[in-house]
């Protein structure tokens, strides 16, 4: 074998479902894989580290040597012919990290399963749907971690170390529709910052809990599973009112609130933020004719933004060897 190519998917996380713990268990969540933006990384043997990229160079080197740590391996060369935009809201941290181990992998033919890649580059300690995505695609409910015996903080993924990643509730194939994304230019919420929101607004109030299993159960999914996006574009409007998404939405600032009423002021089904954001997945009938509609409306905010369409990974990122 002289080289892979590993294409990951991106993933949207539309909810945490339990930042409160009282029954036992926190994180949990629901979310989706995409197909784009994705990272395509070309790996071949090497007897060094040699990354060919420029954002994610230090990030990629401080996975390998983290995965190194755990499994030798002599040395691997990267070239990035795609990547994931950082801190939009597409979990490109675990996407990242899993296809460069992924990469070691199949070239050294360790022999490891995703979960194991997963521990190994130290993803999956809030939620399970970035490494689930990886792995399966489709539409992902993972149940979280036993609280406060597995994980006795409220953390992004990124702040926490050797927890396992939670277990796979549900997984569901997405129907095969165009998917709107919605960028508008506005702050970023990562690192320090993020780590310090989770830590003062956490726990939330055990009924925000409540509401969203609610929502999930009886709206989400029969929705998901009757393929009636009208109904899932309504859960997904619905969750944006209240509880942890707010505290998502309001860190942003005000462009991406005013992109959200534009998007509901439309005859779009619904909106969804994905995780801090800014990225935005729109659900409607005609998506070609709401594309032109919102690149028209990002014009009007004060540094404007980006809308693609794209569609659901119902298979999770492919290996190509050579």
């Amino acid at each position: 074998m002289h080289h892979v190519k590993i294409t990951t998917p991106s993933r949207l996380h539309f909810s945490l479902l339990d930042l409160n713990g009282a029954l036992g268990r926190v994180d949990g969540g629901f979310g989706l894989a995409i197909a784009e933006p994705n990272f395509q990384i070309i790996a071949e043997r090497a007897t060094r580290i040699d990354i060919a990229t420029s954002v994610y160079r230090d990030r990629a080197v401080a996975v390998l040597q983290r995965f190194q740590k755990a499994y030798p391996f002599p040395g691997i060369k990267l070239t990035f012919e795609s990547e994931i935009p950082m801190h939009c809201g597409f979990g490109s941290g675990t996407q990242l990290a899993l296809g460069i181990a992924q990469a070691v992998n199949v070239l050294y033919q360790l022999g490891l399963g995703v979960q194991e890649l997963a521990q190994a580059v130290g993803r999956g300690g809030t939620s399970g749907i970035g490494v689930a995505a990886f792995d399966t695609g489709g539409f992902i409910v993972d149940g979280g971690h036993r609280f406060p015996e597995e994980k006795a903080s409220f953390l992004p993924s990124s702040a926490v170390a050797d927890i396992q990643p939670p277990p796979i509730l549900f997984r569901y194939p997405f129907p095969e529709l165009p998917l709107l994304i919605v960028m508008p230019n506005c702050s970023r919420i990562y690192g320090d910052t993020e780590v310090e929101l989770f830590r003062t607004l956490c726990p939330q109030p055990e009924e925000v809990a409540q509401k969203l299993s609610h929502i999930l159960l009886l709206q989400v999914l029969p929705a998901l599973i009757e393929n009636d996006m009208s109904n899932f574009g309504k859960a997904l409007n619905n969750i944006q009112t209240f509880g942890w998404k707010r505290v998502e939405i309001e860190a942003q600032g005000a462009e991406l609130q005013l992109t959200l009423d534009y998007l509901r002021d439309t005859d779009a089904f619904g909106a969804g933020v994905s995780s801090w954001g800014p990225a935005i997945c729109v659900i409607a009938e005609d998506i070609e004719r709401l594309k032109q509609e919102t690149d028209t409306f990002l014009k009007t905010l004060p540094d404007g933004g980006t809308c693609f369409i794209t569609q659901a990974n119902n298979l999770g990122a492919s290996v190509v060897s050579g």
